[in-house]
């Protein structure tokens, strides 16, 4: 039986360097974008490579390009997030220890 090449394809995305390209058409580069946000220096570079939300948000958002084009195997089609522990916390369901980060930041 003879399948489609096709069909198991996943959707293609932006390349990193052609996002890491358009951010440096804007004036500026991942690092300062991540620095400005009150990010870790690594955190959008970070999420060039590997599912960061927080990093793909700030990246999206400055390019104005939604987050599920930039990378559509990472986000179902309606935009919400395929990493379960990114759903739960847009849920409002936290960890522990989520929970005690973000009060220590607050104090």
């Amino acid at each position: 039986m003879e399948t489609n090449p096709m069909a198991k394809r996943r959707p293609k995305g932006w390349h990193k360097e052609d996002i890491k390209a358009a951010i440096r058409k804007r004036g500026t580069t991942v690092t300062d974008l991540a620095l400005s946000n009150g990010l870790g220096s690594s955190t959008c570079r970070v999420a060039l490579n590997t599912p960061c939300f927080t990093g793909e948000q700030v990246i999206a958002e400055f390019l104005g390009v939604p987050a599920q084009v930039l990378w559509p195997d990472r986000y179902e089609p309606d935009g919400t997030p395929r990493h379960p522990r990114v759903r739960n916390r847009l849920k409002g369901i936290r960890n522990q220890n989520e929970c005690e980060r973000q009060e220590a930041r607050a104090a």
